[in-house]
């Protein structure tokens, strides 16, 4: 029971909400909030079209996805951006994954984001690189950062 216990503490340690007490994270997640535009994507090393021009809107350490089909997800954001590669998880709380997380990786390069993440409860390990191939069970997005 003790070491249940302990397994748990250190799961949560690792993977906090990204506004708390560290520094690294809090200014990461300021600069991923806003709107982005999904511009281009793949799964399993082939073009996944179908959510090209969905949304991804972050607010505090929330998200929100709408997609080209009207579909919505909501969640909690969480980052580990001291991980190499930093590590994004996006734990949702609305919608057709309602209780699933997707575990990822993600890139912030001015105005343009790129996120790979396993898909929720595949099994899969959370990626290491930004490249999908066949039965990886990955997703990769790159979105843009819409203007005011």
């Amino acid at each position: 029971m003790r070491s249940l216990l302990l397994g748990c503490a250190l799961a949560f340690v690792t993977f906090t909400p990204a506004i708390a007490d560290d520094d690294e994270a809090k200014k990461e997640l300021k600069a991923l909030q806003g709107t982005w535009k999904v511009v281009a994507a793949e799964q399993n090393g082939d073009p996944l079209d179908r959510i090209v021009g969905g949304v991804l809107v972050i607010k505090d350490n929330n998200f929100s996805i709408k997609t080209a089909s009207g579909t919505e997800m909501k969640g909690d954001l969480i980052l580990a951006p001291a991980k190499k590669p930093k590590h994004i998880n996006l734990a949702h709380q609305e919608g057709l994954l309602k209780d699933k997380t997707w575990k990822g990786i993600y890139e912030l390069k001015g105005d343009s984001l790129k996120l790979i993440y396993a898909e929720a409860d595949s099994g899969k390990d959370r990626p290491t690189e930004f490249k999908t191939l066949k039965k990886s069970g990955l997703l990769l997005v790159e979105l843009k950062r819409e203007k005011k």
